[in-house]
């Protein structure tokens, strides 16, 4: 049976060991497209090809989300309103601390969809 220290302890493990808690999509027009179900490409300045600016996105996470594992999240967050590239604006930022005094960090890209 757990006591209360225990359900304490579990309490402050569980937010030791979140992942990225949310993402955030602040829309650059009026644009919709259905979700993407291919490959998302990663790219570190704006493609030469024509494309479509779908919205700003911005993952949160905490210390044991690596700079991989936002990607991974900026990408999935990507997919789901149709853009099919994601333009990284820089890299893992330290944004402050938890209640625990545990780093956050945010990652931010934008959400594009090529077209040809």
């Amino acid at each position: 049976m757990m006591n209360g220290r225990h359900v304490a302890a579990a309490a402050i493990l569980a937010l030791f060991l979140a992942g990225c808690g949310s993402t955030d999509l602040v829309p650059t027009g009026n644009t919709h497209y259905p979700p993407w179900g291919g490959l998302v490409q990663v790219l570190d300045k704006p493609p030469a090809v024509n494309y479509i600016r779908l919205g700003m996105l911005t993952a949160h996470g905490g210390w044991a989300d690596t700079e991989t594992a936002m990607i991974e999240t900026l990408k999935s967050a990507a997919a789901k309103v149709g853009a099919n590239a994601v333009v990284l604006l820089g890299d893992r930022q330290l944004e402050g601390r938890n209640m625990l005094f545990m780093p956050e960090y945010d990652m931010t890209a934008m959400a594009i969809r090529t077209v040809r």
